[in-house]
């Protein structure tokens, strides 16, 4: 604007604050095509470069299904002394429904779950294998963990971004204070995801999910299996003529050839304007992989940002012709 007055295209805004809290709002904003909404493509800048000072960019990303498991045993919480041995405990029926959910070595055993699949084509893998990866820096600097796991078989790579998974992220409930309270808690609850790739649909892994659950429950307990949100995964054309203005941008800027990845994480928007609305997004992310994302002392790299907007005003004028 500052240099030629006027944009090479025309430009809309959206933004929405609710995304991590699910954003049901912004979906059904979406699912509703009102006329604003029109576009030829969304940029949405919200990836990472693959390693500093490459330029990079997402071209898929894993959907979700966010769910909360909840096991119901007696009317109230119960003195374990009293009742013990007689009352069903519904954090240890959690425990044994949770842990038939996966196997050892990170496989899923819900029936059907892996069904129609899209694997990567043997080039994505190939271009893949000449990047600059390093599993056990990867394992170091990023993880922190001992050793990594995961399915035999399957590069760190392709499990984390073109392989399903189902993750516990909380078991609220129960008694968690200082000291002992010898209690059997009437229910517990459990939040548990599942990161779904192409040629998976999220409505029908959650229901092979919940009949799986409801056919392992064990005795005496009641069991609720909700779908709290969830997002579809994809996969971005590269030779869609965004992509290739963007990929020209981001050489400009950045001097080197830009490498195309996919992401295994889930930005359900994305998904909501390819099934919605039929508009193609350029994820063109300027984060890295040591930004501690979603944990203490996130940060963004100052040269990133300053780059960044220099390879969106290319971009612009490259998709603008």
């Amino acid at each position: 604007m500052a240099a030629n007055k006027a944009l090479p295209l025309n430009v809309r805004v959206l933004l929405e604050g609710e995304e991590e809290v699910g954003g049901e709002g912004i979906a059904k904003f979406v699912a509703s095509k009102p006329p604003e909404l029109k576009a030829d493509f969304a940029l949405v800048s919200d990836t990472e470069l693959f390693a500093p000072g490459l330029p990079t960019l997402c071209v898929g990303l894993r959907g979700m299904i966010y769910t909360e498991l909840e096991v119901r045993g007696a009317k109230t919480d119960l003195h374990s002394g009293m009742y013990g041995g007689a009352a069903p405990n519904p954090f240890v029926s959690l425990a044994q429904i949770l842990a038939k959910l996966k196997d050892e070595e990170g496989h899923i055993l819900i029936p059907g779950f892996y069904d129609g699949i899209i694997p990567p084509s043997p080039e994505e893998l190939a271009a893949w294998q000449s990047l600059p990866f390093d599993e056990e820096h990867y394992r170091i600097t990023e993880v922190g963990s001992r050793q990594l796991v995961g399915e035999a078989g399957y590069s760190v790579l392709e499990r984390t971004w073109a392989r399903p998974t189902l993750d516990v992220h909380g078991i609220p409930g129960g008694f968690i204070g200082a000291g002992a309270k010898t209690v059997i808690p009437a229910k517990a609850v459990a939040k548990v995801s599942m990161r779904l790739v192409p040629g998976m649909v999220p409505a029908k892994a959650f229901a092979l999910y919940k009949s799986y659950v409801e056919k392992i429950a064990p005795a005496g307990v009641d069991i609720d299996v909700r779908m709290i949100h969830s997002g579809d995964p994809c996969l971005i054309p590269v030779d869609n003529p965004y992509i290739q203005a963007a990929t020209h941008a981001l050489k400009e800027v950045w001097g080197k050839e830009t490498v195309f990845i996919r992401s295994g994480g889930s930005i359900p928007i994305v998904g909501d304007f390819d099934r919605h609305l039929g508009v193609p997004s350029v994820m063109m992310g300027f984060g890295l992989p040591d930004d501690n994302i979603h944990a203490p002392n996130e940060k963004f790299h100052l040269k990133n940002f300053e780059l960044g907007i220099d390879s969106i005003v290319r971009f612009l004028e490259e998709a603008g012709r």
